[in-house]
């Protein structure tokens, strides 16, 4: 009676467990607002989501966008930029896509049941180019600024008007952090820490830079070294003035000008913030090897990343030589976040705080950033909703297929077992359950042929109760009672209910590790089945054989 307990407890503990992974739901999710305050947002989950063939889905076609960098061979470049694609997409969690290369020059990518078609196309497109780069402590935009000022005059590239920048409180803004922290292991935290940028109390009384020029007078003094902001209502026209090739060639050598991702209220406006930094990187993320998203009671969301050993050691030294300069974090040419200084060298660990973005977006970053830069920038020249691939009619073949499969193996188990096959097919509608919260579990998704593997799975867990049934009729041919033939019958199939199903196991495996698409998934479902399968076959229908037996208080006939 205690085991028949424990039995019911398992398989009652397994179907709520199972029914939570198939539910639809709604996820909350913490967001961090552009005022810093994290606040609870709610998004859909639908566990189990139809693939291209079933229900379509969204497609993208990639090419190098020239714009940003001029491609001699196109072919090459869009193959070393086809792998980076298929690792992002990958680690994005989408099942069954389909990647490849059209022509000589595009990548097609198609994505079965996305809800945010956005977030997707950000991880594809995103260039995921990280740099650490110092800032600029000569002042050299300052001196710069009224030959500028000239050609900016001179070219008439300065609005009629522009909005008139406010005076903001000296010092360094309220609100911005520091970004990057070291975490090696073995030292103390205080040896190995950048800490978050702080005010500069050698600049100017006043931020502002007015000196009565078309670009100086929508510009101000940060508290840092090589900090700037632009109000947000002439950030386009400060882009335009340096976007301009006359302006371009007119700045400081070595020095580059890079936007920031922060912004900040001063005086009641909103500032963006500039950053003038060197040219060349202390280190780029070529040697990076890890990074993961977390949450950090004081910092919000930020993304940990570690480098390899030759990275770590470069890492180390340039950061040695500059202690006390601050380091701009650069991905895709922004500055994330405000840069912090640098209080000691830094080893393979460090992190990225993400700025007030959510958890979503930290995931995303730390996705891209494991699958490397793109080799190449890349635009989407084409996107779009697609259909079904299998079209309406063959989908609902297949579906037709595949249930009057199943209702042909319960009518012959029920036909010529008889009450033990009665229960097998009533443990058969536990492993549907199983099987479908097994794949809602692992985000995969239904496609026909998954489907079809499901199906052919329902006949392997069938098969198991075949070859347990028939060793029972052996066992009550000898004599014995049907609590020891029921017992006996189920031991002594064991061994050939192992080995079929391992060796299919097997056989999906193989198929999982080198098939892709439509083959990948009829293995993800074939397996999932089996396992399913098992725990039906061999643990459910042995409970029910158990509760029949008590119930009838040791009959001395059995049904099979």
């Amino acid at each position: 009676m205690s085991n028949l307990k424990w039995r019911l407890i398992g398989i009652g503990g397994l179907t709520v467990l199972a029914a939570f992974l198939l539910f639809p739901r709604n996820k909350t999710v913490q967001q961090r607002g552009s005022d810093g305050v994290l606040r609870e947002t709610v998004q859909r989950h639908v566990p189990l989501r139809y693939g291209l063939d079933l229900q379509g889905g969204m497609h993208l076609a990639l090419e190098v966008d020239d714009s940003k960098q001029v491609v001699a061979n196109k072919s090459e470049a869009i193959d070393r930029a086809l792998k980076t694609v298929r690792n992002r997409i990958e680690g994005f969690g989408v099942s069954e896509p389909v990647i490849q290369k059209a022509g000589s020059d595009r990548i097609i990518v198609e994505l079965p049941g996305i809800a945010d078609q956005d977030r997707a196309l950000a991880v594809v497109q995103n260039q995921a180019f990280l740099e650490f780069k110092i800032t600029d402590e000569t002042q050299a935009l300052e001196r710069v600024l009224p030959r500028l000022d000239a050609i900016i005059k001179d070219k008439k590239l300065a609005p009629a008007t522009a909005s008139t920048p406010g005076t903001p409180t000296p010092g360094a803004p309220k609100g911005l952090q520091g970004l990057l922290t070291s975490a090696d292991s073995g030292k103390p935290d205080s040896s190995k820490k950048v800490a978050a940028a702080k005010t500069d109390t050698t600049s100017k009384d006043s931020l502002q830079l007015n000196a009565g020029g078309a670009l100086s007078n929508l510009i101000q003094q940060g508290g840092m070294s090589g900090e700037y902001f632009v109000e947000t209502a002439n950030v386009a026209t400060v882009d335009r003035f340096f976007t301009d090739s006359s302006v371009k060639a007119a700045l400081p050598p070595a020095r580059e000008v890079l936007w920031g991702t922060d912004s900040t209220v001063m005086g009641g406006r909103t500032y963006k913030s500039l950053y003038v930094v060197d040219s060349r990187p202390i280190i780029t993320g070529e040697f990076l090897v890890d990074a993961k998203p977390n949450t950090s009671p004081l910092e919000g969301t930020i993304v940990q990343f570690k480098m390899n050993n030759v990275g770590g050691r470069r890492f180390r030294n340039e950061t040695g030589k500059h202690v006390g300069d601050y380091m701009a974090i650069v991905l895709d040419k922004r500055v994330m976040g405000r840069p912090p200084v640098i209080q000691s060298a830094i080893g393979t660990d460090g992190q990225i705080t993400m700025g007030g973005k959510d958890l979503a977006a930290a995931q995303d970053l730390a996705l891209v950033l494991r699958a490397g830069a793109l080799p190449v920038p890349l635009k989407v020249a084409e996107i779009r909703s697609i259909g079904p691939s299998l079209g309406q009619d063959s989908i609902n073949k297949g579906m037709r297929a595949a249930i009057i499969a199943v209702a042909l193996v319960v009518l012959v188990m029920v036909v010529y077992y008889r009450l033990s096959g009665l229960l097998a097919v009533g443990a058969l509608a536990f492993y549907v359950l199983f099987t479908l919260a097994t794949l809602a579990g692992f985000d995969a998704v239904l496609t026909l042929p998954g489907i079809a593997g499901f199906v052919l799975s329902i006949g392997i867990a069938v098969d198991a109760n075949v070859l347990i049934f028939e060793r029972i009729r052996e066992e009550l041919d000898r004599g014995k009672t049907v609590r020891t033939a029921i017992d006996e019958g189920f031991k002594h199939a064991m061994p050939a209910i192992i080995d079929s199903n391992v060796s299919t196991i097997l056989t999906a495996a193989v198929l999982y590790q080198y098939g892709t698409g439509p083959v990948k998934g009829f293995a993800v479902t074939l397996i999932a089945g089996i396992v399913a399968s098992l725990i039906s076959a061999i643990f459910i229908v042995r409970t029910f054989y158990l509760l029949w037996l008590q119930r009838t208080r040791g009959t001395q006939t059995l049904s099979i």
